[in-house]
């Protein structure tokens, strides 16, 4: 594999359009409707191919599942993150033209899921909880 660079904004719309679990190169895939990793490592296989274990991937090719499951959703003019394992937290939303405090909001949200081992894709998942909603942050 390689390893590519590309603009926030590039980087963002690949998160806008993941799914929960997906890595970057998931999304693309079935973007550009290619086979799926598996797909290809099992037409490789049986073509007397020998497939890469994980150790031979670089950390961007690296697949992370969520080990507590998390969900975000927005009520009564509220950001609300929660965990399986029990840890929520809520936020009060600004106008939706409030960008500053509105990045603040989304700031303290996502310290939240990183302080309890959120992955990239859940991370993204609070991001576009509030994009969905209609919460837009330009650079």
């Amino acid at each position: 594999m390689r390893v590519i660079k590309v603009s926030d904004t590039v980087w963002n719309e690949i998160a806008a359009k993941g799914k929960f679990g997906e890595i970057e190169d998931d999304v693309l895939r079935r973007l550009f409707r290619l086979p799926t990793r598996e797909e290809e490592a099992t037409a490789s296989q049986s073509n007397g191919s020998v497939g890469r274990s994980t150790s031979d991937r670089s950390p961007a090719q690296r697949q992370s599942f969520a080990t507590d499951k998390m969900s975000s959703y927005i009520a009564r003019g509220q950001l609300n993150v929660s965990f399986r394992s029990g840890a929520s937290q809520s936020w009060g939303l600004p106008d939706k033209n409030d960008k500053i405090e509105l990045r603040s909001v989304r700031s303290r949200a996502i310290a939240f899921v990183r302080e309890h081992e959120a992955t990239v894709g859940q991370v993204n998942a609070v991001i576009k909880t509030l994009t969905d909603a209609g919460y837009h942050l330009t650079k």
